[in-house]
């Protein structure tokens, strides 16, 4: 597994906000979101192969902690996802997987799906980055997003926000999978606190209106936008 970092932090999005975590963060990404906010993980792919047996000795200083995130990148890139959730089980961990739902293996089985589909405002600058465009909009389709949801594992659906423009496609989403409005949620776009205060306002006005969930970043709020927070 080709992992960026792992660390103790605060769960920063949706339903366990504020929840202490053990974070391992995997490196690698089929997708180029615009507004990526760890570009060390999909645009420039860093980090260190480590085997199971490895990354398990390495979580040991946090296995007091109950809740374990493994985030990306795109972790369902790595195959020996179902392994090392099976290893932090074991340990006591209730285990939290973080995708952005373009890719199912029925062998991963955390305790918690957190679903992040992209939107059209994920798109990165077609001028600047032809390349990466065409990945990105070759991989982010929604087929598998129906397996998540009837895997039998419970999950939320999250969705970044940057304008009322983006509400259509949502609406369109959480019809076409019937999602249930109380596993929604939407997250205002940003890494600094101008931006989240300013896209949270507008975010705020739509959950109201359409009976969604709000969700701020706890983590950017706190320690602004650096590493292993």
């Amino acid at each position: 597994m080709l992992v960026s970092e792992i660390f103790r932090t605060l769960q920063g999005e949706g339903r366990y906000a504020g929840y202490p975590c053990l974070f391992l963060r995997t490196s690698g990404c089929n997708l180029r979101c615009a507004w990526c906010d760890t570009p060390y993980t999909s645009w420039t792919v860093e980090g260190e192969s480590l085997d199971v047996e490895e990354i398990l000795e390495l979580t040991k200083p946090w296995a007091e902690v109950e809740h374990a995130v493994i985030s990306g990148g795109e972790p369902l890139l790595q195959k020996d996802l179902a392994k090392v959730i099976a290893g932090l089980k074991t340990q006591g961990h209730f285990i939290t997987v973080e995708t952005a739902g373009t890719l199912f293996e029925s062998e991963v089985r955390p305790d918690f799906f957190s679903i992040s589909p992209k939107l059209a405002n994920s798109r990165p600058n077609s001028e600047r980055h032809a390349t990466e465009l065409a990945l990105h909009d070759r991989n982010n389709d929604h087929k598998h997003l129906e397996h998540y949801l009837t895997s039998g594992i419970e999950y939320q659906i999250k969705f970044v926000i940057c304008s009322e423009e983006d509400i259509p496609e949502i609406l369109d989403l959480v019809e076409r999978f019937q999602l249930p409005r109380q596993n929604v949620y939407l997250m205002p776009e940003g890494v600094t606190h101008e931006a989240l205060e300013r896209h949270g306002q507008i975010v705020a006005e739509i959950c109201f209106r359409e009976g969604f969930n709000f969700t701020g970043r706890m983590h950017v709020e706190l320690w602004g936008n650096q590493r292993r927070t």
